[in-house]
């Protein structure tokens, strides 16, 4: 997505997402613990319902929202992820 700020200049957006993900039982503890410590993560969620925790990360491009959620997978006790790229985002 491109954006024309006030100066006429035209930049790329920042890429926002969320990371849902599912979670071995007992996991979560060590799991957010390990998540608290990957670049862009900006919230971390714990959440009832299909998924355990979501994660809400902003990055610069697709090949670092690739990274992060690689890096996510790889975490002991994650067992499956989902990943939700927002679109627009609405202020109330």
């Amino acid at each position: 997505m491109l954006i024309a700020p006030e100066n006429g200049l035209v930049k790329e957006s920042m890429i926002t997402a969320y990371i849902l993900t599912i979670l071995k039982p007992g996991s979560a503890d060590k799991a957010i613990q390990e998540m608290r410590k990957i670049d862009h993560v900006e919230k971390i969620s714990v959440v009832a319902g299909e998924y355990d925790i979501v994660v809400r990360v902003q990055v610069d491009n697709l090949e670092e929202l690739l990274d992060v959620t690689n890096r996510i997978q790889m975490i002991d006790g994650v067992e499956k992820t989902t990943t939700q790229i927002i679109e627009k985002e609405i202020a109330l």
